[in-house]
């Protein structure tokens, strides 16, 4: 019996070792069609602009298709897909910083990927490192492992960062009056 993997609904031959076997083109479309909204919504939580998310998403997709054949196993191409994103938005972060051109752009109004709230409000003003975390934690539902993975930390520095992110909201939530303890 051979070892498969499933990506949507097709079987796949695992990817590593059998590159000769494996239709990558599927692989990868099969990925990035399952992963495109949850890449959006990551993107636009680190970097708090439409255009940078979709540019981020965009970016790390290509990288994505140019380096799909380091894919070890189906199963693992979200994780991997995500890290690439990460580290695709930490780049334009760093960009960013370096050219901020943003304060003199007026705001447009924009449909935001989660619903308006006061929490959703709170997450957005923690510091990225924070809101990384947070954000593939509780919106993305990865575990504490996946995230150290993609973010290329150890598993304790996720757990504080979370831990530290939840002190942070906790305290805003209830000066605000939105929390009652």
């Amino acid at each position: 019996m051979r070892n498969t993997t499933v990506i949507g609904d097709t079987a796949r031959e695992p990817v590593y070792g059998m590159a000769k076997n494996v239709d990558w083109e599927t692989v990868f479309l099969t990925g990035v069609k399952s992963c495109a909204n949850h890449m959006f919504r990551i993107a636009y939580g680190i970097l708090r602009h439409p255009a940078d998310a979709e540019d981020a998403v965009g970016s790390s997709v290509l990288t994505a298709y140019a380096k799909i054949q380091t894919l070890k196993t189906a199963d693992s191409f979200k994780p991997w897909i995500m890290k690439i994103l990460v580290r695709e938005c930490y780049a334009i972060l760093r960009k960013r910083k370096k050219t901020d051109l943003y304060d003199q752009i007026p705001d447009i109004p924009v449909m935001e990927p989660y619903r308006d709230g006061e929490l959703w409000n709170a997450v957005r003003q923690l510091e990225d490192k924070f809101r990384a975390v947070v954000m593939l934690f509780y919106y993305e539902d990865m575990s504490i492992e996946t995230i150290a993975g993609i973010l290329s930390l150890p598993r304790g520095t996720v757990k504080s960062r979370l831990s530290r992110a939840r002190s942070k909201l906790r305290q805003w939530m209830t000066e605000g009056g939105l929390l009652y303890e």
